[in-house]
């Protein structure tokens, strides 16, 4: 049986492949005319006929003898440059930089040049900015003239990402290779999963990460935070016991007055088994997209597999959303405006909500967003080849991901499109009807094909879809806090701002 994703991938390729090591006679004989470019970079015998004619225009031209062709040569450097390549794109954008002794103040926040508070010349603008307002690294589109990413003042930051959600096809960010740092975090990282048990001899200990993580000293500050439990009468949804959820309002900017914000439910990552609303790198989190976002953050403290199988998480979720829709008048939230998010399984729960609430019919939803998300739980690595070549990838080793989802599905459940979301676009109603998707995918995360998969079933459903690849970052890289976690998170509050923008 052919395989699904590398037909997909064939597909998509375009265009007649002409190899570089093919002799230029042999292609020429391709074709049933040619034609002599007059802008060659040598001498022919053509161009010297024409002079030696132009030089002697009295003179009647003499018959030339034929001459015994000459064996074909190896190609050199300069055979190389009659194929013409293709140019490298033009920097036609690239801006002039602002002489650095034309000012002594950052054109943003006014601050004075100093020795320790240098000057940045801005890269797409060219302006001259302090070290705070010109510290973002961004990939410019290659109309400026850089192949890598760059440092950009924070408004030409989100003018470059408002001009990528606007697009719709597929962007990809090279990141420059994997860093030391989140070598660090990974080995770190399989260290703690190996303490919690996350093996077939492993005491299961879903405390260890918690245990790990700190604290902040000084939390990043909203204008509220509501921990709640809704029990089982608060909740209209079948079987569902009751859970907590943690309500965050964004902080005020200066003179501004309270007023109804558009609503996120986010599902936080932890294999389905560990984690919750109170660990600080979701917390932080969730106060970061809050703010950023300017909307109101329902994080969702789901039930915990082992203990509740499936379909427990993926109800608590849908659940969730109905109510924060139905009482979003007590934390000043719009319920027309109300959108689903995740990372890696919380992108799976965020994928499932949207399901349930088109097969529903409620509540209507006006976007959805999936970072790194777990589209399939089935444990066959040979069918998607991300899941081959990075079996033992960064953050994510494929022997945890074959743990953590047979405790969290049985084996009959797995084609269950509530659990495996990609299984739907193979149902009767496809995945027409979901809202507009955006989703971030990373290069060597194992759960890349997957994503990507999903978003090329979105499209032949008629979604709408934005999708960002990171090429070399890993799966869970959106909460570790490296330059592409924060270019990420800017780029998902800022789409976010464009998905609550329009009402359904």
């Amino acid at each position: 049986m052919s395989n699904p994703l590398n037909s997909s991938l064939a597909e998509e390729e375009e265009g007649e492949f002409v190899s570089p090591f093919a002799r230029s006679d042999n292609i020429a004989t391709t074709t049933t005319t040619t034609t002599t470019s007059n802008t060659l970079s040598y001498p022919t015998e053509e161009k010297q006929q024409e002079e030696q004619s132009s030089s002697q225009q009295e003179q009647p031209t003499q018959p030339q003898k034929p001459k015994r062709k000459k064996p074909a040569q190896p190609k050199t450097d300069t055979d190389a440059s009659t194929t013409e390549p293709a140019a490298p794109p033009v920097a036609s954008k690239k801006p002039e930089w602002v002489p650095d002794n034309s000012s002594n103040k950052c054109e943003m926040c006014s601050s004075t040049f100093t020795f320790l508070n240098r000057r940045h010349h801005c890269r797409r603008c060219g302006h001259l900015f302090c070290g705070d307002c010109c510290s973002l690294n961004t990939s410019l589109p290659q109309e400026y003239g850089y192949t890598e990413r760059v440092k950009v003042c924070s408004k030409c930051f989100t003018t470059t990402i408002n001009e990528r959600a606007l697009e719709e096809t597929t962007i990809t960010m090279n990141v420059g290779g994997v860093s030391k740092e989140t070598k660090v975090v990974s080995g770190v990282h399989k260290l703690l999963l190996w303490r919690m048990g996350a093996h077939d001899d492993g005491e299961f200990n879903r405390d260890v990460f918690d245990s790990y993580e700190n604290q902040p000293s000084t939390p990043i500050p909203v204008s509220r935070v509501q921990d709640l439990y809704l029990d089982g009468n608060d909740l209209d949804v079948q079987g569902c016991s009751g859970f907590r959820v943690r309500v965050y309002n964004p902080a005020l900017e200066p003179g501004e007055k309270p007023t109804t914000y558009p609503i996120l439910m986010w599902f936080h990552s932890g294999g389905f088994v560990s984690k919750s609303i109170q660990t600080p790198s979701i917390d932080g989190l969730c106060r970061l997209l809050s703010n950023q976002s300017r909307c109101v953050v329902v994080s969702v403290d789901y039930r915990l597999a082992p203990e509740n199988m499936f379909p427990a998480a993926a109800l608590d979720c849908f659940a969730a959303t109905c109510w924060a829709v139905k009482k979003a008048a007590t934390f000043d939230g719009d319920p027309t405006r109300i959108a689903v998010a995740g990372d890696s399984v919380g992108g799976n729960l965020a994928a499932a909500v949207a399901l349930m609430a088109r097969d529903k019919e409620t509540p209507r939803l006006c976007g959805q967003v999936l970072v790194c998300p777990i589209l399939d739980l089935k444990r066959n690595e040979e069918k998607y080849y991300t899941r081959v070549v990075h079996n033992d990838g960064y953050l994510m080793p494929m022997s945890y991901f074959k743990w953590f989802s047979s405790k969290y599905c049985r084996e009959a459940d797995i084609e269950n499109p509530y659990a495996s979301p990609l299984k739907a676009a193979t149902s009767t109603k496809a995945l027409c009807g979901l809202p507009v998707t955006h989703m971030i995918t990373a290069g060597f995360d194992p759960f890349c094909d997957e994503g990507e998969l999903y978003i090329k079933k979105l499209r032949q459903s008629g979604v709408k879809v934005y999708h960002t690849r990171y090429t070399n970052s890993p799966h869970g890289f959106f909460a570790i806090g490296l330059d592409e976690s924060n270019e990420a998170l800017m780029e998902v509050s800022i789409i976010l701002k464009y998905m609550f923008g329009s009402k359904k």
